[in-house]
């Protein structure tokens, strides 16, 4: 579901950059009587399926759209002049003051750690790593065809 390593304008809820193929934690917190608890969806992974549409987490695409927040050095600024960037994602569906309405996101692990075969995520999406050869293979056997 695209190919890893390629650069996205998304960022993680703490301003990491993210690129295709990054595992990320997708969660809400909620106050609780301790303090603020985690309810995580699960882990999942930047996709990007094709080039006419944007980068995205899988599992949040339908259901939730980003917010990007700007800041020069520590206050809040315009994406024409910022030094951090961080995203949130909206699920309108709930109220502002719901816990549901805001969800974060946490970048577990960068696309360059990925191993051939790793399965994360609600849709079972499983990573296989093809070396050039193959590539090449596989662009002959779609040429026959």
């Amino acid at each position: 579901m695209g190919i890893c390593g390629e650069p996205t304008d998304l960022t993680d809820s703490f301003g990491t950059s993210l690129f295709v193929g990054d595992l990320v934690d997708v969660y809400i917190e909620r106050p609780d009587k301790r303090g603020a608890a985690q309810e995580v969806a699960g882990p999942e992974y930047v996709v990007h399926w094709d080039s006419d549409e944007e980068p995205f987490i899988m599992g949040l695409k339908s259901s939730m759209y980003p917010v990007k927040h700007y800041y020069l050095d520590g206050n809040e600024s315009d994406k024409s002049d910022y030094d951090y960037c961080e995203t949130h994602y909206i699920n309108d569906k709930f109220l502002e003051r719901a816990p549901e309405y805001l969800w974060l996101i946490r970048k577990i692990k960068g696309y360059k750690d990925t191993v051939h075969g790793e399965r994360w995520g609600s849709g079972n999406v499983t990573t296989y790593l093809m070396d050039e050869d193959k590539e090449r293979k596989e662009e002959k056997i779609e040429e026959v065809f």
